[in-house]
C-alpha cells in the first residue's frame, strides 16, 4: 500500500476538495487495492455517497463487483455495486449513476460472478430503493443481458427476505408498501413462478418449487413462522416442567435463576414480534397481494368461459353480470385468507 492509497482513503472519508482527490487518484498504481483494514477506494466513495469521486474511479478502471475484505461496517458483505443499493433511498443519485454506467457496458466486460451480482441489482432495488430506481434497474437488465442468480423474481426475493428475517412490523410494512406501488405500475412479477434451474442436481424439490410469490408467502414464509410459534410453545412447556432447574443449595443458583428469567423475557419478546409479523403478513399483505392478482384472474375466467361456452347463443354463461363476478372473487379473497390450504393448487 502506497502513501497515495492512504491519502486517497482519508481524503474521501474527510470530504476533501475534488481537485486534491483527483491528484491522489492519478498517482495510484492499483486503483482496486484493498486490505483487511479498509475496502477499495470505490467502495469508500459509495459508502460516503460521493458520486463525483465514484465517476473518477470508474474512469480509472475501478471494479464495482469486488467484495471488500473489511467487514467493520453494516452491509459490507456484498460487492460495491450491491452495497450501493442496500443503502436505500439516501443513495439514489449514486444508484442512478451506477445504473447508467452499467448500461454503457457490455456483457463481455464481466466474468460469471460479476454477472450474477449484476443480476441481483433489481432484487436489491425492489427491497431497498425507491420505485424510480427499481424501474431503472429493470430497464438496465434489457440493455445488458445477465444471468439469473437464483430463479427468484425481485418480488419473491423481497418476500422471502422480509418475510423470514424481518422482526419490525413497521419496517416490514414500509418495504412492502413500496412493493405494492411497484406492482400497481407493473404486475408482471405477480404471476411468475419459481422453478429451480438445477433441480436435477439437487435430487429433491425445494419446498416452494413451482410457486408464485403469494404461494411462497402463504405456504413457505408463514409456515416457517408458524413453526417458530410451535417451537416457542415447546420451550415454555420445558420451562414449566422445570427440566433446567438447579438445586437451591447450588452456589450458582441465584445467578442462573436470573439468567433464566432474562432468557424467558427475551424469548417472549421474540415470540410476540413473530406473532405481530404473522398477523401483518396474513391479514394485510397477503390479501393486498391477492387483490392485485384478481384482475388477471377475472380476465382469464371471462376469456375462458367465453371461448368454451359464452360464444354459443344458447349459453347462459354469457349473461353473468358484474355483480355476480365480483361475488365470486370476493369469495375467493375470503377463502384464501381463512382457508389457504384449499387454494394451494392454484397458487403453489
Amino acid at each position: 500500500m502506497g502513501v497515495h492509497d492512504t491519502k486517497l482513503y482519508k481524503s474521501i472519508v474527510e470530504g476533501h476538495e475534488l481537485s486534491e482527490i483527483t491528484d491522489h487518484i492519478g498517482k495510484i498504481a492499483n486503483i482496486n487495492f484493498q486490505c483487511k483494514g479498509r475496502p477499495t477506494a470505490l467502495h469508500t466513495a459509495v459508502m460516503y455517497n460521493n458520486v463525483q469521486v465514484a465517476a473518477l474511479l470508474l474512469q480509472r478502471g475501478a471494479d464495482m463487483t469486488t467484495a471488500p475484505l473489511a467487514k467493520k461496517y453494516p452491509n459490507e458483505f456484498d460487492c460495491t455495486l450491491l452495497f450501493a443499493f442496500k443503502q436505500g433511498e439516501s443513495h439514489e443519485d449514486m444508484q442512478f449513476f451506477l445504473l447508467r454506467h452499467l448500461s454503457e457496458c457490455s456483457r463481455d466486460q464481466f466474468d460469471s460472478m460479476a454477472l450474477k451480482n449484476i443480476a441481483r441489482v433489481a432484487h436489491y432495488a425492489m427491497m431497498y430503493c425507491s420505485t424510480r430506481v427499481f424501474f431503472a434497474a429493470e430497464e438496465m437488465k434489457t440493455k445488458i443481458t445477465v444471468v439469473t442468480p437464483t430463479d427468484l423474481t425481485p418480488l419473491m426475493f423481497t418476500i422471502i427476505q422480509v418475510g423470514l428475517h424481518e422482526e419490525n412490523v413497521d419496517k416490514c410494512a414500509k418495504i412492502l408498501d413500496r412493493v405494492v406501488e411497484i406492482l400497481d405500475k407493473d404486475s408482471t412479477n405477480i404471476w411468475q413462478r419459481y422453478y429451480c434451474s438445477n433441480i436435477a442436481k439437487r435430487g429433491s424439490l425445494l419446498p416452494f418449487t413451482g410457486g408464485t410469490a403469494l404461494g411462497m408467502l402463504l405456504f413457505f414464509v408463514l409456515a416457517d413462522r408458524r413453526k417458530r410459534c410451535t417451537e416457542y410453545a415447546a420451550y415454555l412447556a420445558r420451562v414449566q416442567r422445570g427440566n433446567a432447574c438447579m438445586p437451591a443449595t447450588d452456589p450458582h443458583h441465584n445467578s442462573m435463576v436470573q439468567f433464566g428469567i432474562e432468557c424467558d423475557a427475551k424469548q417472549k419478546r421474540i415470540h410476540e414480534k413473530n406473532q405481530a409479523m404473522m398477523r401483518y403478513l396474513a391479514n394485510d399483505f397477503a390479501p393486498c397481494l391477492f387483490a392485485r392478482m384478481l384482475p388477471s384472474m377475472r380476465v382469464a375466467l371471462c376469456m375462458g368461459t367465453h371461448d368454451r361456452l359464452g360464444n354459443r347463443h344458447n349459453c347462459s354463461v354469457g349473461e353473468i353480470g358484474g355483480d355476480i363476478m365480483y361475488t365470486i372473487f370476493d369469495q375467493l379473497v375470503r377463502g384464501i385468507v381463512t382457508s389457504p390450504e384449499e387454494y394451494k393448487y392454484m397458487l403453489y
